[in-house]
């Protein structure tokens, strides 16, 4: 088949290439997770976007294949790649090459050079350039396909109306070019199989598909597939099969591509994209024996295989990262190549795709792992290979690699598969994190491979302080407070530095020295309180590279120092006799803070009741001694209670002295 091309300018950038595990080939790097993996890897069948070094400037990639050769047009030179996508060239010295294609045989490459308005004949075995083709007259030489030995050129720069179409003898010793079409608005597409050539209009919307007659010596028009018939616009990409008789088309809108006979214009059928694919058809190309048709969406890399006669996928492929050039696919036996690049960015390098054995039949992998896991505990995966249509996959090899949260990639035991297609897989993970899995399997001559990913999430061991009960502490007392750091899987923690800290009444947080514990995890608190109250102790250890950090918090409630108040006088007295109590604040050896004052009340309890007054404070001396006088007016019962309301360091005191007083002397 031959895949047409359109004009105009594409940039894109790169992103770093996807590397899958083979069967025998371990070598892999992180990258998007698909159905589908990508990789350069030499020698197997894996997707690949391989940088082909140079950057776009307003070019117009195209791609195709001959002599065990893949071949881009990018500026001003030709890229030249081996079959398994790996760089091994470039030919150089072109100007503005566009459109390329190679002869039934392979051993000629022809490329549109739109910069001198020429056409270069190259022997795809040497890379040599054997001649040009000079087409002065018809200028922007752009899009190319053959077909019995001629040549078919369009041409024309871009959005002006100097577009057409041409044929060359490329067996002629000097090619004479022969007008087929002229006038043309924008550079046209071309497609030539069989008997048919096809003409797709660009740049105009509605678009048009031209079909002509090219079995006689001059190309005769059949016929048009019209875009105001069938709401066609913006066409991007046409395909024709191998013998002519169909040609399929990617146009911006419908976003569909079509099947349309070329002998009576009519649509044979459509190919649906997925709903909800970013933009619309891009790039289509069908395979050369007519089985399957390929397409390509704009705005992502968003890939379809079709059987041709049902319009049922067979294979997708998806990578928003990635959009492809219009026109830029060409089917080499079951392998498809394209040229992309990373969307959004104007800077990046330009890459060649390559989806091998797009053809066959798909087999899916599905890997299942549970959601959690611990450090060096073993966990168990499962999953299974399937075939479409049901076939019994039988006992096949799967490779399973490890993905560390690091990226470092370590393979896993290769596995086989029961006869139908399921398999189980253990591992103890050495490290926490989410580590994934990619199970891989290789593919068959009948089965296309596949890959699938299950990630878990990998815990450490947990550990845990525990508190032995509070001690009973009091102010400026040492206290010690035993501890246990404990691991959850019942191991001896061994010597390990803990962190602790108190944090007083007022919010200061203050560090206490580090802390080994022993060897089963036993330690010690020990500290000397110089603030009452609640004073919380925080534990923590860091953990390490298997067990989980610890942190422990506990609050102690430190008590005052207690203090005494004595008071002391006569037992009785009689009613108008001055009276003198004396009494003492106890403080033992520290002395209550400055401006320590004492409260005295007196409580008088007669036949008439009780009444109780406030004294005034007698002043404390150095010692906490103190005194004061009174002199009763009535008889009864007198009380003088002395209270301390305590301070930041010492609890409350008070003390109480009764006097009874009788009436006065006759």
């Amino acid at each position: 088949m031959l895949s047409l091309r359109r004009s105009g300018s594409d940039t894109l950038q790169t992103r770093p290439p996807y590397f899958r595990l083979a069967r025998r080939l371990l070598t892999c790097a992180a990258a998007v997770v698909t159905v589908a993996g990508l990789l350069v890897a030499p020698a197997t069948a894996a997707d690949s976007f391989t940088a082909l070094g140079v950057y776009p400037q307003s070019i117009t990639p195209d791609v195709t294949t001959g002599a065990g050769k893949v071949f881009v047009s990018v500026g001003d030179q030709i890229t030249v790649s081996d079959t398994q996508g790996s760089l091994t060239g470039a030919i150089t010295g072109l100007s503005g090459v566009k459109g390329l294609v190679t002869t039934p045989d392979g051993t000629r490459l022809y490329a549109a050079l739109s910069g001198s308005n020429q056409v270069a004949e190259i022997d795809t075995g040497s890379l040599a350039e054997i001649r040009r083709i000079d087409l002065a007259a018809y200028l922007c030489p752009s899009t190319l396909s053959m077909a019995g030995g001629r040549l078919y050129v369009g041409y024309g720069c871009s959005y002006e109306s100097n577009g057409g179409v041409l044929s060359l003898d490329v067996a002629a010793a000097s090619p004479e070019p022969i007008p087929i079409e002229a006038r043309l608005f924008n550079t046209p597409l071309v497609a030539a199989a069989g008997q048919t050539l096809v003409v797709g209009i660009t740049g105009l919307s509605p678009g048009a598909l031209r079909i002509c007659d090219i079995s006689g010596a001059d190309a005769t028009f059949r016929g048009v597939v019209s875009g105001h018939t069938y709401s066609l616009s913006n066409l991007q990409d046409i395909s024709i099969s191998t013998d002519g008789s169909t040609v399929y088309s990617a146009f911006g809108a419908p976003a569909r591509y079509d099947a349309w006979n070329t002998a009576d214009m009519t649509l044979i059928r459509s190919y649906q994209l997925d709903v909800g694919s970013r933009g619309g058809a891009k790039a289509v190309a069908v395979s050369p024996d007519g089985a399957r048709l390929l397409g390509v969406t704009s705005s992502e890399l968003g890939v379809a295989v079709y059987d041709t006669t049902t319009a049922e996928k067979t294979f997708t492929y998806k990578d928003r990262l990635f959009e492809i050039f219009a026109g830029s696919l060409v089917f080499t036996g079951r392998d498809v190549f394209g040229v992309v690049r990373e969307s959004g960015n104007a800077s990046g390098r330009i890459h060649l795709l390559r989806l091998p054995d797009v053809t066959l039949a798909a087999s899916t992998l599905t890997l299942t792992a549970p959601a959690a896991g611990t450090i060096l505990q073993p966990l168990t995966l499962v999953g299974r290979l399937s075939f479409a249509g049901g076939a019994t996959p039988g006992e096949r090899s799967v490779v399973v690699t490890r993905r560390l949260p690091d990226g470092t990639r370590q393979p896993l035991p290769e596995i086989t598969t029961a006869t139908d297609g399921t398999f189980s897989i253990t591992d103890t993970p050495q490290v926490s994190g989410t580590i994934t899995y990619d199970a891989l399997w290789d593919g068959s001559p009948d089965f296309r491979w596949s890959r699938a990913s299950a990630a878990v999430t990998i815990a450490k061991v947990r550990s845990s302080v525990s508190w032995a009960p509070a001690p009973a502490t009091t102010l400026f007392e040492p206290f010690t407070w035993d501890l246990r750091l404990s691991l959850a899987d019942g191991s001896a923690p061994g010597a390990q530095r803990v962190v602790v800290t108190r944090q007083l009444p007022d919010g200061t947080i203050e560090p206490l020295p580090e802390i080994t514990t022993a060897a089963d995890g036993t330690f010690s608190i020990t500290d000397t309180p110089q603030v009452s109250e609640m004073i919380w102790y925080e534990v923590r250890w860091a953990g390490d590279s298997v067990y989980d950090a610890a942190r422990s918090s506990h609050g102690l409630m430190v008590a005052k120092l207690p203090a005494t108040l004595q008071l002391t006088g006569p037992e009785t007295t009689v009613v108008g006799r001055r009276i003198e109590l004396s009494g003492r604040l106890d403080t033992g050896d520290r002395l209550p803070s400055s401006g320590t004052s004492i409260t005295v009340h007196r409580t008088v309890t007669n036949r008439n009741g009780t009444v109780t007054t406030t004294l005034p404070s007698p002043p404390l001396a150095g010692d906490g001694s103190f005194s004061f006088t009174d002199t009763p007016q009535t008889s009864g019962e007198y009380t003088y209670t002395v209270k301390w309301a305590g301070d930041a360091i010492f609890l409350p005191a008070e003390h109480s002295h009764v006097v009874v007083v009788r009436g006065p002397l006759s």
